[in-house]
């Protein structure tokens, strides 16, 4: 470690006051694990770099408002010390560990794959903590708008350098063990010219951000077969032949072709690539993906079937579900015995989880017969609890009781939630009848031509049909006839667009009601000035 380095990082323009003590003393700590990572290295300079010019802002306020009576200033620097202080704790925490840390782990294909969310962990929490120290606002407060508007673009490229580098570095080492081999596969032949090619993108600043994260932790990945098989890695030898074969290294080929092919930062491209990153790590680890239930990707299909009296139960319902499925794929959970026990304790489709929601859905067909005053007495509400305490279960079982009570009480307030909604429904329509089927069908077929005003004569540019309530003015129809025109002219049309009725084109006011408009068989044509 260079001292002198580590004096420039770290020291204060100024002497500073009792008050920053806190904060240079975190500084100097958080400097001294910087100057000897091999990773993340400029951000983390960088961010070295912010924390130190922060405290001497504070240090110039505090002497500003000790010399001047300056409030401003004493403002500013008593909102600062707390803020510059949580992140360098935070920084604290685990700048120790990043400063020992570099390649991918070699004692297990779990050391390797442990190692590699590691790295990008770490190198999240170093960009977060940046981030707060150059953009909270108590912080960017010291300092003037044009000094806090140019560094955006500095940390990007801070960023952007370390995730090169290390890339470069990962890369370079896999190539040097692939060297010894004497005869090179074709799928390994594949993947060091895929490498060659992000590593190109890289370079150039031609890959997505998000991507950079997968390139860097498959490369760690790879990295770590190459130590294990090639080198003198600690493994027994099915590991070692299972991380040579074939399967492995086409898998780890099928990742990096979907790395170099993706473009686009949409859900479906992300979601694309998580998977098959997912893939690739069940097969670095030799496990066949557990199936969950078949009947799972029903639940979603019944939450929009269960009328308001359960709705909000059936929700939680269905959230406890996705939180079982979540744990279920974490990898302590991902066993055959899980995959069974949520096969029998919460099948989806039949007694009793399945068709409580069923019943909830079929148990109302008429919100306002409903009395809300029994509602736990109704067969749904029951069936729903045999769902709940069936879930309870499965939480025991991956060891989730201390997050049950929490849980608990989310279904309690859907309950009562339910409960005060349809007292709200029923409280505001107590005097309004339900609408007859005859009321219902009062419906009016409305034609409505659109002309645009042009010279000499307005000219027809758009004609539709639809049916409307004959209660309905004439303001709703315009509304509703400018939302099938282009953006410029529907706005005209709902600001400024007249009608005109019958064969004089007689001026119709925009309160007149349709069903003083329509014909015999309520029918109704109409032209729309725009």
């Amino acid at each position: 470690m260079s001292s002198s380095l580590l004096v420039n990082l770290t020291r204060l323009a100024n002497e500073g006051y009792p008050a920053t003590e806190v904060i240079k003393y975190l500084i100097d700590v958080v400097g001294h694990d910087v100057v000897s990572f091999r990773r993340n290295t400029q951000v983390s300079y960088m961010l070295v770099d912010r924390a130190r010019e922060i405290c001497d802002a504070i240090n110039g306020h505090i002497r500003r408002a000790e010399s001047g009576n300056d409030w401003a200033s004493f403002e500013k620097f008593t909102n600062a010390i707390d803020p510059i202080e949580d992140a360098l704790f935070k920084l604290v925490a685990f700048t120790e560990d990043e400063k020992a840390l570099y390649l991918a782990g070699k004692t297990s294909v779990e050391d390797c794959i442990t190692s590699t969310e590691h790295w990008a962990t770490n190198r999240e929490e170093i960009w977060k903590a940046l981030n707060v120290l150059e953009t909270k606002t108590k912080l960017t407060d010291l300092f003037s708008e044009a000094d806090v508007s140019s560094r955006e673009a500095d940390r990007l490229e801070a960023q952007n350098y370390d995730d090169k580098t290390f890339f470069g570095e990962v890369v370079e080492d896999i190539k040097d063990g692939l060297s010894t081999l004497r005869r090179v596969p074709p799928a390994i032949q594949n993947v060091r010219t895929n490498f060659d090619q992000l590593l190109t993108k890289l370079a150039t600043g031609s890959i997505l951000p998000w991507l950079t994260v997968y390139a860097v932790k498959t490369g760690l990945l790879v990295q770590g077969m190459v130590n294990m098989t090639l080198r003198s890695g600690p493994i027994d030898a099915a590991t070692r032949n299972h991380l040579r074969s074939k399967l492995v290294w086409e898998a780890a080929d099928e990742l990096l072709e979907l790395l170099n092919a993706t473009t686009g930062d949409g859900k479906g491209s992300t979601d694309q690539v998580r998977l098959k990153y997912e893939a690739f790590l069940r097969t670095l680890r030799n496990t066949k993906e557990l199936a969950l239930p078949k009947s799972y990707i029903e639940l979603i299909k019944q939450a929009g079937r269960v009328r308001r009296p359960f709705h909000s139960q059936a929700v939680a319902l269905i959230s406890l579900c996705r939180t079982l499925v979540t744990e279920f794929g974490k990898e302590k959970n991902h066993t055959a015995e899980n995959a069974l026990f949520l096969e029998e304790f919460v099948i989806f489709d039949s007694p009793p989880f399945g068709l409580s929601l069923k019943e909830a859905a079929a148990a109302v067909t008429e919100l306002r017969t409903v009395d809300t005053e029994n509602l736990e007495e109704h067969a749904a509400y029951k069936a729903l609890v045999v769902a709940q305490n069936r879930i309870k279960i499965c939480f025991s079982a991956f060891g989730l009781e201390d997050d049950w009570s929490a849980k608990e009480l989310l279904l309690s307030d859907a309950v009562t939630k339910d409960k005060e909604r349809m007292d709200e429904l029923n409280k505001a329509l107590r005097t309004r009848p339900p609408l007859t089927t005859q009321e219902r069908a009062a419906q009016a077929k409305v034609t409505v031509a659109v002309y645009e005003k042009t010279t000499p004569e307005p000219q027809a540019v758009h004609e539709v049909t639809f049916d409307v309530e004959s209660s309905a003015r004439l303001s709703a129809v315009r509304w509703t006839v400018a939302g099938g025109l282009p953006k410029q002219l529907a706005r005209r049309a709902r600001q400024e667009g007249e009608f005109l009725f019958g064969p004089e084109d007689e001026h119709r006011d925009l309160h007149t009601a349709l069903s003083a408009l329509i014909d015999s068989s309520n029918k109704c044509k109409l032209k729309l000035i725009v």
